[in-house]
């Protein structure tokens, strides 16, 4: 009986997906660049505390991370196009 499965093809899809997580991180590591840069272009005079710099870092970050999720989305709907199919025989031990 044990023959008789290993004789038999199954075909499967081959295809490589994003990790969703990497791009999540990269997109808030740059919208908390990108809070930064905004930061040191307020000038001196009107800038206050840290709670102008602490909003933008929430707000660009979260910005960010949403960006980069729906970027992970898009890339991984147009790679499940590029699928490839092969042929494999199940081995059992």
């Amino acid at each position: 009986m044990a023959k008789k499965n290993q004789d038999k093809s199954e075909e499967v899809e081959i295809r490589r997906a994003p990790k969703v997580l990497a791009f999540a991180l990269t997109g808030a590591a740059l919208g908390v660049v990108l809070a930064f840069g905004l930061n040191l272009l307020i000038p001196d005079a009107t800038r206050s505390n840290e709670n102008v710099l602490g909003l933008l870092v929430i707000a660009l970050g979260s910005l960010g991370l949403g960006f980069g999720v729906l970027f992970a989305i898009a890339f991984d709907l147009i790679s499940s196009r590029r699928t490839k199919r092969a042929l494999v025989n199940r081995v059992s031990k």
